[in-house]
C-alpha cells in the first residue's frame, strides 16, 4: 500500500511527489496516462523548431520558493532572461499590450473613441459591480475595449458565450485608472512598472519548456508509472483501490475532475457539480514564416481570424530556427483542412487534452463541493485541474508546495 498516489505527472504531480519525498514520505506513486511526464508543458523538436505543444509557457513567479525550486534543478544560467514584448492586433494596427495603456499607438480617430469609452466605464462612474462576465468587463474597461478586444478575444479563447462565464476569476484584470490612461495618451508612453502581468520572464536556453520538466522529474521517474490512465477507483472505507491494481491511503488528483468522474463510479451526490467543471481544448499549429521583429507573442481578437494568439518562437527559444511561428486556436474553430497563416499551411498540429479551466457560472462552488465531498475519504485536488483554477505552471508548483506544507506542518527538508 502506498501512502500517497498522485494522478497525473504534469508540473503539479511531479512537484507533489518531490516535496512529499523531501518531507520524508517515501511511499509515493504517480500515475500518468501519457508515455512521458509533463502534461501541458511538453515540447517537440520539429524540423529545427522548438514547439511547446501545450501552448505558450514562460517561467516567472512572484514566489521565491519556486525560483529556488526550479533553479536548484535547472540553474539560472541555463535560461535566457527576457523583457516581455507582447502585442495586440486591433483591426489593421498592432499595438503594445495592454490595450488601455497604449491607445496612443492607434490612429487619432480611434484614440478619441477609445478614450471617451474608457472615461465612461461603469467603475469610474461609481456604478455598482455587475455579476456576469460581459457586464463586468464593460463596467471595468468601457464598451469600446470590450467590443473590439476583450469580448471577441475571450470568446475565441474560451469557446463559450460570455453569458455563461462567472466574474470571480476577473481579479486578474487590474482597475483601469482613467487619469493614467489619459496621461499615457498625452505623453505617448506607458509605465511598464504597472504592467498587469509579468514584465520579464525566463525561457530555457535549450530544449523548450519541457527541459524544466526533465530537470525536476529526473529523480522522480522511479515513482512514475507511464501509460497508466486511471479508469477505475473506489474507496474501501480505509484506502483507495485504483485500476484494481494499486492501493493507497491518500490520493491527490491533478487532472480534470470531470475526466475522473466515470472512474469514480459517477456518484450522484456531485453530479450537478461535475457538470460545472468544464475546460476547453486548443490546437497548436507550427508554421514556417520569416519575421523581422522582436515580438514574443501577439493577441488576435478579430473573429474573422481563426486563431487567437501567435508565438514567434525564434525570439524566445534561441535553439530554434528563426522562422518558426506557432498559433493557438480553439478546437471549436479549428479546421485542419483549411488551416493557414499568411498563405502557408501548418507543418504540424497538436491538440491538447485540456487547455484552460472554463470559469462558467457556479464553477467555484462546484469545485469546493467536490473537494469537500472527497476530503473525508482522503482524496484531494491540487493544481490547475485539481483546484479547477486558471493557474500558470509556477502557481501550480506553488500550490503543490503549499499542499505538502499543510500535510507536514511546514517541515520540508532540502
Amino acid at each position: 500500500m502506498f501512502d500517497y498516489l498522485i494522478i497525473g505527472a504534469g508540473v503539479t504531480g511531479i512537484t507533489l511527489s518531490k516535496f512529499l519525498r523531501k518531507a520524508g514520505i517515501d511511499s509515493v506513486l504517480v500515475l500518468e496516462k501519457e508515455d512521458r511526464p509533463g502534461g501541458l508543458c511538453r515540447t517537440e523538436m520539429i524540423n529545427g523548431h522548438t514547439l511547446d505543444i501545450g501552448g505558450g509557457h514562460f517561467f516567472h513567479t512572484k514566489h521565491q520558493e519556486i525560483f529556488d525550486y526550479i533553479f536548484s534543478f535547472l540553474p539560472e544560467n541555463e535560461f535566457n532572461y527576457f523583457e516581455r514584448v507582447s502585442k495586440i492586433r486591433i483591426g489593421d494596427v498592432t499595438i503594445d499590450y495592454p490595450i488601455e495603456s497604449n491607445i496612443w499607438q492607434m490612429p487619432i480617430d480611434d484614440q478619441i473613441e477609445y478614450l471617451i469609452s474608457v472615461v465612461r466605464n461603469g467603475e469610474a462612474l461609481g456604478m455598482g459591480e455587475p455579476h456576469n462576465y460581459e457586464e463586468w468587463i464593460r463596467w471595468k474597461l468601457g464598451n469600446k475595449i470590450c467590443d473590439e478586444y476583450m469580448i471577441p478575444y475571450n470568446e475565441k479563447l474560451w469557446g463559450v458565450s460570455p453569458s455563461e462565464m462567472d466574474v470571480d476569476w476577473l481579479y486578474k484584470i487590474p482597475r483601469v485608472n482613467v487619469d493614467e490612461v489619459l496621461r499615457y495618451c498625452l505623453e505617448r508612453k506607458q509605465d511598464v512598472t504597472k504592467f498587469p502581468a509579468h514584465i520579464h520572464f525566463y525561457y530555457p536556453k535549450k530544449g523548450g519548456f519541457e527541459s524544466i520538466i526533465h530537470a525536476i522529474a529526473r529523480d522522480e521517474m522511479v515513482n512514475i508509472r507511464l501509460n497508466e490512465a486511471v479508469t477505475k477507483m473506489f474507496h474501501t472505507g480505509i484506502s483507495w483501490i485504483i485500476n484494481d491494481t494499486y492501493e493507497a491511503r491518500n490520493v491527490i488528483n491533478t487532472t480534470p475532475w470531470n475526466d475522473l468522474y466515470e472512474a469514480l463510479g459517477k456518484p450522484q451526490e456531485i453530479e450537478k457539480d461535475i457538470s460545472k467543471i468544464r475546460y476547453n481544448r486548443i490546437v497548436v499549429s507550427l508554421y514556417e514564416h520569416a519575421y523581422e521583429h522582436d515580438w514574443h507573442w501577439r493577441y488576435v481578437p478579430d473573429n474573422a481570424v481563426v486563431h487567437h494568439r501567435e508565438f514567434y518562437i525564434g525570439n524566445f527559444a534561441k535553439d530554434s530556427r528563426a522562422d518558426g511561428i506557432y498559433l493557438e486556436t480553439g478546437t471549436k474553430r479549428f479546421d485542419e483542412n483549411t488551416a493557414e497563416f499568411e498563405g502557408k499551411r501548418p507543418i504540424a498540429n497538436y491538440e491538447t487534452d485540456a487547455a484552460y479551466p472554463i470559469p462558467v457560472v457556479g464553477h467555484t462552488n462546484a469545485i469546493h463541493n467536490i473537494l469537500d465531498y472527497y476530503e473525508p475519504m482522503h482524496l484531494y485536488g491540487c493544481g490547475r485541474w485539481g483546484q479547477h483554477e486558471y493557474q500558470n505552471a509556477d502557481v501550480s508548483m506553488y500550490e503543490a508546495l503549499k499542499f505538502v506544507k499543510r500535510l507536514t506542518g511546514g517541515e520540508i527538508n532540502g
